[in-house]
């Protein structure tokens, strides 16, 4: 049940990263083209900028399902010659609590901050609040540390 939820959000970070770079590139070559006739559309440029944020937040997710983000790992390569399973398993373990904690923790922070810009901000390009914008953050985040939980129930890893 846990693999396939982590199936499931994985395949919702890949089309979702997916469909975030054809929609950057769509938009990016309307611009382009659009300047040729001298003229552009304002709200293009921050939107793809926007949509950059939320693709850097989905390949986050997906790295983190796959172990492939960073991480300081110096113990556990020192033990990884011992071939020691039961050394290495709860290490691997500690290492995710640790990683779940700063995880957390960030995600409660940036929930903070669009509160904040939710009070105080403005409305920015299409009328759209700014503090929607922001909210990517804290549900890119959120995606996160939910794959670094589901990791850490997840026994035979990609």
């Amino acid at each position: 049940m846990i693999k396939r939820f982590d199936q499931f959000l994985e395949d919702v970070s890949k089309w979702g990263v997916i469909i975030c770079v054809a929609f950057m590139l769509i938009l990016t070559l309307s611009n382009i083209l659009l300047r040729w006739f001298e003229t552009s559309v304002l709200w293009i440029e921050p939107l793809v900028r926007h949509i950059v944020f939320l693709a850097t937040f989905l390949g986050g997710s997906l790295a983190t399902g796959d172990k492939h983000h960073i991480k300081i790992d110096v113990l556990s390569r020192i033990l990884e010659s011992t071939n020691n399973e039961n050394i290495n398993y709860y290490l691997e373990k500690v290492i995710g609590i640790a990683t779940l904690v700063a995880v957390v923790t960030l995600t409660y922070a940036s929930f903070n901050l669009a509160e904040i810009e939710f009070e105080f901000g403005k409305e920015s390009f299409l009328n759209i609040h700014s503090g929607y914008l922001l909210s990517i953050i804290p549900a890119g985040m959120s995606l996160i540390s939910l794959r670094v939980l589901l990791n850490l129930f997840i026994k035979d890893q990609k």
